[in-house]
């Protein structure tokens, strides 16, 4: 999303970096940085560094950086325009399309009012709750499933008492219109009668709160066993379940290596009481694209802890592919019984639940599994079906997954492990060689290449200097040498300081994608900063243009060896590697 560069100007100047980043962590002067524990992933000696005079930071340690904007993102979790807008809403700015805008405006403010009836409405059955007549059957409930004060203060719990007025009239009376109410999900009508009551009444109250803290919705429980169990808020102006997970407010500032996905309340709730603190769960829908782009956000590897009934595992099959998608990790934890995570700690504890972490299936293991769910494996018959289709996914794997796998499917049908390998190869499995470039789980190049790696320095070195110097700029220029950069975002940057002879870098980095604010923030922290950037432009292209000479005579080197040249063929390319090789000297 593009902002007026006007706006940024005054965004960034209302939000200097040292001022935002000083709210999280203290900075200390050296140099002329400002240095700390790095906030983002955790450490004992400070790497995370600030430059005031480039409004920039980067820590050594974990390699972020970028302007204010990148730090509001890692710190509060937010997308780039989210970033932005908690940036203006910090300093009072309003955003550029409600600047002239009265309808924008409205529905600002309007949204506004929706988080402040929700948040009065949390207070007010918590109040309830605490309340030593009204709350009384919520407080049993809330005994029976022992849940402390410590855990309900922790989850905001509350209680609705049975009544059909109770919230509706506590709100009015604080001011709030019926309109707003039930624009809100508090309140419901009933078109037949054209009567508007509470949406929850006799129920236990679980406030669902966004990443920043705001309460977006409700989900309410019965004290027994009628039916439905839980209702919850349906999609309002300011709350959608498809893109929320509950819990996942409480882990905003936490350095996690995992979360745990599960499917209910009191799941995320019976874990945390048992010492599990690291759960969410999904908010009455089957996991979505837009939940497993939240998760990303916080993690690279998720535990899908669903239930262990048919439901429970047909929903967990369903949000593997989901989250794979979105380039996490995944494992599976399975409990015995059909128990579902609640139960199962209640009766197991932590260290029972830590053990079926550790045992937690891989994704592909869980499939092969849930695959042999469809088959009798006693039958002979069903047993050979099933061991043919799971070589034939299993030959799909990367080679150094195949071996481990087909070792699953051996113990589980007792076939050789020799010949389920031939069978997978029979089914089409990709043939790789030692050399060759594979994809990852998801669909990622992955290569280690040292050339690779010194050349992204080069580009890198070559760039820094143009942001330092318009003499560099120049240089590049007469040399041509735009096209010889290879990672997209520097040459992008190259292009927006050849295009721009004023261009605001601060704000240039502010609309990048974390990725790649990273990667041009990085070559602004270099301090060494080319004392001589012409020259250390010259040499960088030159070092550039050399390594593409000689990658072009390796690959007519490869060419010449090929057994089906003919003569004439081979005659000329000799002749160009000899017109090369003369070039070079």
């Amino acid at each position: 999303m593009a902002f007026p560069s006007a706006w940024l100007n005054e965004l960034f100047a209302k939000n200097e970096i040292v001022s935002v980043i000083s709210s999280y962590v203290d900075l200390k002067p050296k140099g002329r940085k400002l240095w700390a524990c790095c906030p983002l992933h955790g450490e004992k000696t400070p790497s995370f560094s600030v430059s005031p005079d480039k409004q920039l930071f980067y820590c050594f340690g974990c390699h972020a950086g970028g302007t204010v904007v990148q730090f509001i993102m890692d710190m509060e979790r937010l997308t780039f325009p989210e970033a932005v807008k908690y940036l203006a809403d910090r300093v009072g700015m309003e955003m550029p399309n409600e600047v002239n805008d009265e309808d924008l405006r409205k529905i600002r403010e309007h949204k506004n009012r929706l988080y402040e009836a929700n948040k009065l409405a949390a207070r007010y059955y918590f109040d309830c709750l605490m309340d030593p007549e009204r709350g009384k059957p919520g407080r049993e409930y809330a005994a029976k499933r022992g849940l402390s004060s410590e855990i309900i203060t922790r989850f905001g719990i509350g209680y609705a008492p049975e009544g059909w007025n109770n919230l509706k009239d506590y709100l009015t009376e604080k001011g709030f219109k019926l309109n707003e109410l039930l624009d809100a999900g508090l309140l419901v009508k009933n078109e037949n009668k054209n009567s508007i009551y509470d949406a929850y009444r006799g129920r236990m109250i679980f406030p669902i709160l966004g990443i920043n803290g705001q309460v977006l919705g409700f989900g309410a429980r019965v004290l027994n066993d009628d039916k439905p169990k839980y209702i919850n808020t349906g999609d309002t102006p300011i709350y959608n379940k498809r893109k929320n997970l509950y819990g996942l407010n409480l882990h905003k500032n936490e350095k996690l290596s995992d979360l745990i996905m599960t499917e209910g309340y009191m799941d995320v709730i019976g874990l945390y009481k048992a010492g599990v603190t690291n759960a969410v769960a999904s908010l009455g829908t089957a996991l979505t694209q837009q939940q497993a782009g939240l998760l990303k956000r916080y993690v690279d590897l998720v535990y899908i802890a669903y239930d262990g009934d048919a439901a429970g595992q047909n929903a967990t099959v369903r949000g593997l592919d989901i989250l794979k998608s979105e380039g996490l990790d995944v494992r599976v934890i399975t409990f015995p019984d059909n128990l579902d995570p609640d139960e199962y700690v209640q009766i197991y504890g932590k260290e029972g639940f830590d053990r079926l972490k550790e045992n937690a299936f891989t994704l592909n293991e869980f499939k092969i599994r849930a695959m042999a769910k469809e088959f009798d494996l006693n039958n002979e018959n069903e047993r050979e079906r099933f061991a043919i289709q799971a070589c034939s996914f299993v030959a799909g794997l990367q080679p150094i997954e195949q071996k481990r796998y087909y070792k699953v499917i051996s113990e589980m049908t007792g076939y050789p492990l020799e010949a389920l390998i031939e069978q997978g190869k029979k089914d089409g499995g990709i043939a790789y060689s030692a050399n060759q470039t594979v994809k990852n789980y998801y669909g990622i190049r992955r290569k280690s290449d040292a050339k690779d790696d010194s050349r992204f320095v080069t580009e890198r070195t070559l760039i820094a200097a143009c942001a330092r110097s318009r003499d560099a700029i120049r240089i590049v220029k007469e040399n041509k040498a735009e096209e010889l950069i290879r990672n997209e975002a520097l040459k992008s940057f190259l292009k927006a300081l050849i295009a721009d002879e004023h261009l605001s870098i601060t704000n240039y980095i502010g609309e990048l994608e974390q990725k790649d604010a990273e990667t041009v923030s990085t070559l602004l922290q270099d301090e060494n900063a080319l004392q001589n950037p012409e020259r250390t432009a010259a040499d960088c292209i030159k070092k550039l243009k050399d390594e593409n000479e000689k990658a072009s005579m390796e690959e007519l080197q490869k060419r010449l060896l090929q057994p089906d040249l003919s003569k004439a063929e081979r005659e000329e390319l000799l002749e160009l590697i000899n017109r090369k090789f003369k070039s070079r000297k």
